[in-house]
């Protein structure tokens, strides 16, 4: 039976379709797919930190000769290995990574950049120029006259490889100055005119003009050293190696203000460079200013205090200054070595005739001993002066009086109406 009109009819009546809403419905749909395969791959995921977009190297590179010319070495040598850092196979930047090091006095780590360049290139004629122009300047550090005369052997190999390379560069003929005069100064002539002429090709070259200066400087030529030492620094008055060449010629010259100066102004470029406090201990050791010395080498002491040298040079500041016990503790530190104050072990130095520094560190400590009664310990040293040394006459002359004081040995009567010099 049908019921006709009955709300319990079990056939469901049939919706019309909306088409808004099936239009709707679709564009849901093409949205969802466009988010899905352009959207959602660009959006980084959640948590990983943003990359950040990379330099360039040649923007280092910028950096790092802007810091050289402001005179910031170590600021301009952490560029360049920013640099390196982006692109480890570009020569130039090692070369010019040697040439900061070389300015900075890290001669060493020059020497290592410079082979880094050869590696990547090895016909780069100025990766081998720098190279010998870092091991010249490692062997003037080198005391061992074996070790000394191979480096700068090597360097002259390697700056005459980079002048059959490219003999038309200026920076070339500039190293191989240096390094010529450096090995054999009877060829003076010929390092002038490689020095003279690399000026001429590029005046404004500052390695060019140091050269000049250099040679100048080795043949005697103090003023002529001077001026070229001070063109060079108009191309760049912020280095500190230029700041301590021309405070050397003005030494050399009496000009004991502006030498002081001009270390003083390397000291302020470079604090932690240890040459210049202790050309500045010297020259007041010069005037007699024995206090402001010791204060001076004491600051060397400080920022190298593995240095057997600079305890060296310090104690002979003490024993100038009447500080005996502390001139003999620096002293013996230089000579027989042993751990310094901090813990720092130092290596002593064996009496080398061929160093008269060393020889003066011998027979000032022995004075110092023998002032202070400790003759035990002194008369050996004077013993050791007159065997190993007995060419040097000073040397001999102070350990004779050292022995003298120590009653050791008797003193040579002097003439009527003169004085015995003091040791």
């Amino acid at each position: 039976m049908y019921l006709s009109g009955s709300k319990w009819n079990l056939r469901k009546k049939r919706r019309r379709s909306n088409p808004w809403r099936v239009l709707l419905l679709l564009i849901l749909i093409a949205l969802a797919v466009y988010l899905w395969q352009f959207y959602v791959p660009t959006v980084p995921p959640l948590f990983i930190p943003t990359p950040t977009p990379t330099r360039s190297p040649a923007s280092f590179v910028l950096e790092a000769e802007s810091l050289f010319q402001a005179g910031k070495l170590d600021q301009a040598e952490a560029s360049y290995l920013k640099a390196i850092a982006v692109n480890p196979r570009e020569a130039a930047y090692y070369i010019e990574l040697a040439r900061v090091r070389v300015f900075a006095g890290k001669y060493e780590q020059a020497e290592i950049a410079a082979r880094d360049a050869l590696v990547i290139d090895t016909d780069s004629p100025l990766a081998h120029a720098v190279l010998g122009w870092s091991l010249d300047f490692r062997a003037s550090q080198v005391q061992e006259l074996t070790i000394k005369y191979e480096l700068l052997g090597d360097a002259l190999d390697e700056v005459e490889k980079a002048m059959k390379l490219n003999p038309d560069s200026a920076l070339i003929r500039a190293y191989y100055a240096e390094i010529l005069i450096d090995n054999d100064n009877t060829r003076y002539e010929q390092a002038l005119g490689e020095a003279q002429l690399a000026v001429q090709m590029d005046p404004d070259l500052l390695e060019a003009q140091r050269a000049l200066g250099y040679v100048w400087e080795l043949t005697g030529n103090r003023q002529q050293a001077l001026e070229a030492y001070q063109a060079a620094m108009q191309i760049n008055p912020n280095l500190p190696r230029l700041h301590i060449d021309i405070g050397n010629m003005l030494r050399a010259l009496g000009d004991v203000d502006g030498a002081r100066a001009s270390y003083l102004n390397a000291i302020a470029l470079a604090p932690t460079n240890t040459e210049p406090l202790t050309l500045i201990a010297q020259l007041y050791a010069g005037t007699g200013e024995f206090g402001k010395a010791s204060q001076f080498a004491k600051d060397a002491v400080d920022l190298d205090p593995s240095n057997p040298r600079l305890h060296g040079n310090l104690g002979r500041m003490y024993y100038h200054n009447n500080v005996y016990d502390e001139a003999i503790i620096q002293l013996e530190l230089a000579i027989r070595g042993g751990p310094a104050e901090d813990g720092v072990w130092v290596d002593g130095l064996p009496l080398n005739p061929a160093d008269g520094r060393i020889v003066e560190f011998y027979y000032t400590y022995g004075l110092a001993l023998a002032k202070q009664g400790r003759c035990e310990e002194a008369v050996p040293i004077f013993e050791a002066l007159l065997r190993g040394v007995p060419e040097d006459e000073i040397a001999v002359f102070n350990a004779q009086e050292g022995l003298i004081l120590c009653s050791q040995l008797e003193p040579t009567p002097t003439p009527e109406g003169t004085a015995s010099p003091s040791p």
